[in-house]
């Protein structure tokens, strides 16, 4: 085989391996390491065995080849679901309108001075009843057992502290 062809086909078979592992193949490992190698090899026998210009031509196609392929995955949309972006989109946006409007509601539900009924141990945190409906709550570092009347001293931002009812 004359040393062209065996140029032309790692060079190839580089290329191949790099979309594999671009369009197809999760991570990084063998397949990439296969296509550095294939690229390398071939670039550098294209150099050693080959006129000047002939090796220029190889290491310009290369580099174009790769560069296409590059360009290729950015402007086909599979970058955008693989890489993480610098813009929240629509999904993400919804997310906060829900949780914003899920912490009215839970606003709607408790107040400040409302009686409950501790699910599990508090332990500082666990789960309380108040109105039939369970939320997560927190004590401030005390331990109440389970069943035991809990009354809502303050909310934090998203946090329901509890201290347990103490009958006199």
């Amino acid at each position: 085989m004359s040393w062209p062809i065996l140029i032309i086909l790692l060079l190839f078979m580089g290329l191949i391996l790099l979309l594999l592992e671009i369009f197809i193949v999760p991570g990084f490992g063998p397949v990439g390491i296969g296509a550095i190698l294939f690229l390398g090899i071939g670039a550098y026998l294209a150099w050693a065995k080959l006129s000047l210009a002939w090796a220029m031509v190889v290491t310009l196609a290369s580099i174009l080849s790769v560069v296409a392929s590059i360009i290729y995955f950015k402007k086909s949309g599979l970058s955008n679901k693989m890489v993480l972006g610098r813009h929240i989109g629509d999904s993400a946006s919804e997310n906060i309108q829900n949780n914003t409007e899920r912490k009215k509601e839970k606003d709607k539900i408790v107040s400040l001075g409302e009686i409950g009924l501790a699910i599990c141990d508090l332990r500082p945190a666990g789960i309380a009843e108040f109105k039939n409906h369970r939320l997560n709550v927190l004590t401030d570092g005390i331990y109440i057992d389970k069943k035991a009347e809990v009354k809502i001293t303050r909310i934090e931002g998203n946090r329901i502290f509890v201290e347990e009812v103490r009958e006199e």
